[in-house]
């Protein structure tokens, strides 16, 4: 069952789409999720772990082959020492926990990791080992206990480790290369050859049917994945629009029943043409090939979405909640592109398109001209080459493509390091802009003012040398259009569900943090010497101090407070960080660096002036040092406290201070 709502075929508003590089590692609620409108919780599903079946139905097997072993004398030479225990039981033996591990579709490890008490020859004497159970669903789940063994290698296996549902820990390159691996065993021509590499073939290699239904009372759902026969509720269930764009819900007043065979892929025909359905059945076959163990542990049957128990929680960003299906919904609709746009071929493609794309402005123009090219010879959608342009990592293909209203908008540049969060967009459309309006009281005041201005996509300061009048509309100017993190508002998409597991872009957030605080640092230039913001952010960074300690000093002069404050912040003597500021192997940290750009709650362009006058740079290709970096980014004004649950939410080590 897909809970997913695919972009529709025309151009997809920039500001509520799903992000390019979804986070696909974990199954946490998405941070700062928020429910729908009106409502004070989201729903999570209730579902089956493998911990609790495995348990509930494997656990007196386990004794008793612990004590067969007992009774053969094979655990005395397993352990190394001779078993004095007369028997095996819940005071002798305990089970801390269990590691799954993915064989293929259908076959998988247990890897059961056991706690002894014995008493031997030698003296009592705690054992540790894992008792390796071999697991299978076919016809029936089948399993059987193969070993006890001291330890176990599966990493070393090539094997992929699983949640306690079953689903695996993939990473975005590692579904990229899964989906490689399915093209491969199915069609091995298609990743090289795109005109091989048709949703319905795949489909068919996999022994899968797809078929076209109204949906009755869909909630969104584009496919529908039938592991098993069942029946589905069909019907008119729509939303029309009429020649003035008003949405109008068309839907009968009852469905009637319709039988599905098994391994049936259903194409919801309210929501999604043929033609337009490619995407929705990767993204199924994505399911078929990598999720088929967690459906049947969850015996979910069609998998209707009606019949999935579900649980109300209060979002709590302190708490952290799971969903597997929102982490299934991620990796398919990762895999859906690697398998549309398998990486490898694609990289080249990109890469090759980008090299003859000449006679450009910018960076954002050339990976314009690159995508169009790409668009035109795949027969794909512009937003779909965008988006995968983003993912395999070309990030300044986020000033190219971009739609607002159904209108193509000018591409664009930006420094890198501006626009490096999922969540953050400097494109808004006219609408949302308004809404903010309204909503927002600060935005309210900025647009008030007369400072900035609604241009081509942006909101832009208001001044010649950015923006200009064309065609009779408003313009960026050329240096703005290859500066737009410059002169133009950062906006922050924050998501929403929309019901269970999905969850999406659904609100844009004026930056306000991120405007205050880089106005705090520049006021004193812009009042001293009468310069506006752009100018006065340049001066800045020519006069920022050259070394270490001088950046310290002046930020410590800039928010009037002393080394002593800085100290007691850090959890060291007022004597130490004095000698530390001066000391290159003291502050040559992660930690400490980015605990002194929380402490002064710097925006990110100064965050990264700290840490190149410490002359140490974060390294993208390491996980925490990735997730630091986002705090820098997205959370400066949230404290250490804040930075520290994210850290440890993502499964990294908090700041050491």
């Amino acid at each position: 069952m897909i809970l997913h709502s695919d972009e529709p075929p025309e151009p997809y508003p920039a500001q509520l789409g799903q992000p390019e590089a979804e986070e696909c590692g974990n199954g946490a609620i998405p941070y700062k999720a928020e429910p729908m409108d009106g409502q004070k919780t989201v729903l999570v599903p209730v579902l089956m772990t493998m911990n609790k079946y495995l348990f509930d139905n494997y656990r007196l097997p386990m004794y008793s082959y612990m004590n067969r072993l007992l009774r053969k004398g094979t655990l005395s030479e397993i352990v190394g020492a001779r078993v004095l225990n007369p028997i095996i039981n819940r005071e002798t033996l305990s089970f801390p926990r269990v590691s799954f591990w993915r064989i293929d579709r259908t076959n998988f490890y247990a890897d059961v990791q056991v706690e002894l008490k014995l008493d031997t020859q030698v003296g009592a004497r705690i054992w540790k080992g894992f008792l390796v159970l071999w697991c299978c669903f076919k016809e029936e789940f089948e399993c059987s206990i193969e070993c006890l063994t001291e330890a176990v290698d599966r990493k070393g296996d090539g094997l992929d480790l699983l949640d306690s549902y079953l689903v695996p820990y993939y990473d975005h390159h590692r579904i990229d290369k899964v989906a490689e691996n399915i093209w491969a065993k199915y069609l091995p021509g298609a990743l090289t050859h795109p005109q091989e590499r048709t949703a319905a073939g795949l489909a068919s290699r996999m022994g899968l049917t797809i078929k076209l239904c109204r949906v009755y009372e869909h909630d969104g759902v584009d496919t529908i994945l039938f592991f098993e026969e069942d029946d589905l509720a069909v019907g008119e269930d729509r939303i029309a629009k009429d020649g003035d764009g008003k949405k109008a819900h068309i839907k009968g007043k009852q469905s009637r029943s319709e039988r599905i065979a098994a391994n049936t892929i259903v194409v919801n025909e309210n929501l999604t043409k043929r033609e337009h359905s490619a995407y929705g059945v990767f993204h199924e076959c994505f399911h078929n090939e990598e999720h088929y163990l967690f459906y049947r542990l969850q015996k979910m049957g069609s998998n209707d979405p009606r019949r999935v128990k579900l649980q109300e929680i209060v979002v709590d960003i302190n708490q952290k909640q799971t969903d597997p299906i929102h982490i299934m919904e991620m990796q398919a609709n990762r895999g859906a592109y690697g398998l549309m746009l398998p990486a490898t071929h694609t990289r080249r493609l990109i890469t090759a398109a980008y090299r003859e794309a000449t006679q450009c402005r910018h960076v954002g123009e050339r990976y314009e001209k690159a995508g169009k090219r790409m668009a035109d010879e795949l027969g794909l959608p512009h937003f779909r080459i965008r988006a995968r342009m983003i993912q395999l990592g070309f990030t300044q293909a986020k000033g190219a493509l971009n739609y607002v209203e159904r209108q193509l908008i000018q591409p664009f540049a930006f420094d890198p390091d501006a626009w490096r969060e999922e969540q953050h967009t400097f494109v808004i459309d006219p609408a949302t802009t308004r809404l903010l309006s309204r909503s927002n009281e600060d935005f309210r005041a900025v647009m008030d003012s007369g400072t900035f201005i609604y241009a081509d996509g942006h909101v832009v300061r208001n001044e010649e040398r950015f923006v200009r009048w064309e065609g009779g509309k408003l313009l960026l100017t050329d240096w703005a259009n290859t500066h737009v993190d410059d002169c133009c508002l950062r906006f922050v998409r924050v998501y929403v569900q929309q019901n269970v597991g999905r969850y999406v872009f659904g609100r844009m957030y004026y930056d306000a943090d991120y405007v205050k605080q880089t106005r705090f640092y520049l006021d004193d230039l812009i009042n001293r010497e009468q310069l506006d913001e752009l100018d006065a952010q340049n001066a800045y960074i020519q006069r920022f101090p050259a070394t270490f300690k001088g950046a310290v000093d002046l930020l410590k002069k800039q928010n009037q407070t002393s080394i002593s404050a800085l100290a007691r912040f850090l959890h060291m003597d007022e004597s130490t960080l004095t000698r530390n500021l001066e000391n290159p192997r003291k502050y040559m940290n992660e930690d400490y660096l980015t605990a002194i750009c929380l402490y002064f709650k710097l925006p990110d362009w100064i965050s990264r002036l700290v840490f190149r006058r410490a002359h140490f740079q974060l390294d993208e290709e390491d996980r925490r040092h990735r997730a630091i970096g986002h705090i820098l980014r997205v959370q400066s004004n949230d404290g250490v406290e804040e930075a520290n649950a994210y850290l440890l939410r993502n499964g990294v080590a908090p700041l050491r201070i």
